[in-house]
């Protein structure tokens, strides 16, 4: 018997297979379409909160600029001018921000029992800055406008901040580098030639023996620029209406010298104590502190840089009996070098910043220090670097001027 074959025959229709095509490049261009909106949004999300901290970083500095100039000259207008104009320095979606007067208010910051600050506006005499900032809405400052705004359907962001900063009592404590290297030129890492302190020459195999064996040279000396430095601190608080409580605390590393005079030097000394508050008088406290850097001033200086031993004991001394509950606490601390032979000085700071105490680091001729930048973030201060005397002086006469305006909101 003869098979057969079954012949199938198969429909081919020619529109089917272009319908699938013409709807996945539908597909595609709605997700497209879809995709691109949502990138659009994520990029113009991203662009506001850009803006936010530059607004309030605009803020904070107008405030804090304000009550500055307020302390120091006691003079409302110039306080309300010297914040507008500390806004306008700042950039907010690359333009320059702009407050108008009226956006200042002067008042009075009280501590409340619960340790938060209660402004009272136009309470006198005022003692605090408050600064309403806004980016378009009412403010003279303009909406910042958007990347795609076309597709968003938004044409621009507005926003607003608002910063209060005041003068407060403050307690500070000068922790000063008193190592060896701060007998050379405040301008270079040479010694420094001509210096009339220098101990008899024949008693020392070397001049470099000789030089680290002397007292420091009166004028070209870096613990020379550092004494006039703490100098012009000294004056610029005093000529604040309520001066600051200021301890003093130096240190180097435990030493002794091998040739004359064998002087031996300890870690960290407290030279002059915080001041009791009930007692305090400027005039004495400034004497104290200007006389103990004058002192140090007349013998060798010898020994490393132990620098968190340094912070420690002003952490001690800005946490003891003599210190209030309320004040704010701040060491400013001055280094010539890079730390060595003591803990990691971040984990001082991380100390003192529980200890509610503040770090201002000042450097001098050792270029960026990260582990300073890094004391004064953790701590909430700021980090200054200086390159020779003049700079230490101007370094020093700013943060007279600006370590006892906080933001209180």
């Amino acid at each position: 018997m003869k098979s057969k074959r079954l012949n199938r025959q198969v429909c081919h229709h020619p529109h089917a297979a272009s319908d699938r095509r013409g709807a996945a490049h539908a597909l595609i261009a709605s997700m497209l379409v879809a995709f691109g909106i949502t990138i659009a949004f994520s990029i113009d999300y991203a662009y506001m909160q850009l803006i936010r901290p530059e607004l309030r970083t605009a803020t904070d500095a107008a405030a804090k600029a304000g009550a500055e100039n307020l302390a120091r000259t006691r003079d409302p207008d110039q306080a309300v001018a010297a914040a507008v104009q500390f806004a306008s320095l700042n950039k907010v979606g690359g333009r320059d921000f702009q407050i108008r007067p009226n956006d200042v208010v002067l008042g009075q910051a009280v501590a409340g029992q619960n340790g938060q600050w209660n402004f009272n506006a136009g309470l006198s005499p005022y003692n605090a800055v408050q600064v309403q900032s806004k980016v378009g809405g009412s403010g003279i400052f303009s909406q910042v406008e958007l990347f795609f705004k076309t597709l968003t359907g938004r044409d621009g962001f507005s926003t607003s901040a608002k910063a209060t900063a005041g003068r407060q009592e403050i307690e500070i404590c000068l922790c000063l580098d008193r190592s060896q290297s701060m007998i050379l030129r405040s301008d270079s890492n040479a010694y420094p030639s001509g210096n009339p302190l220098l101990y008899p020459r024949s008693y020392y195999p070397s001049t470099a023996i000789q030089n680290d064996h002397s007292p420091p040279h009166p004028s070209l000396s870096r613990w020379a620029a550092l004494r006039d430095a703490i100098n012009v601190f000294l004056d610029e608080a005093g000529a604040a209406q309520s001066p600051p409580r200021t301890s003093l605390v130096t240190w180097s590393s435990a030493a002794r010298q091998s040739y004359f005079p064998r002087l031996s030097s300890t870690d960290v000394s407290c030279d002059i104590p915080l001041p009791n508050a009930s007692t305090f008088t400027w005039s004495s406290n400034r004497t104290a502190v200007a006389d103990r850097m004058t002192s140090l001033s007349s013998g060798p200086l010898i020994g490393n840089t132990k620098l968190s031993d340094g912070i420690d004991e002003a952490v001690r001394v800005l946490t003891g009996s003599n210190s209030l509950v309320q004040s704010n606490k701040v060491i400013i601390l001055f280094t010539d070098g890079v730390w060595a032979n003591c803990r990691h000085p971040e984990d001082a700071a991380r100390d003192a910043a529980s200890a509610g105490v503040a770090i201002h680091c000042v450097s001098m001729l050792t270029g960026s220090q990260t582990v300073l930048r890094n004391i004064a973030s953790i701590t909430g201060g700021s980090y200054n670097e200086a390159t020779n005397a003049e700079q230490l002086r101007t370094t020093f006469r700013n943060l007279a001027r600006t370590v006892s305006i906080v933001l209180t909101e």
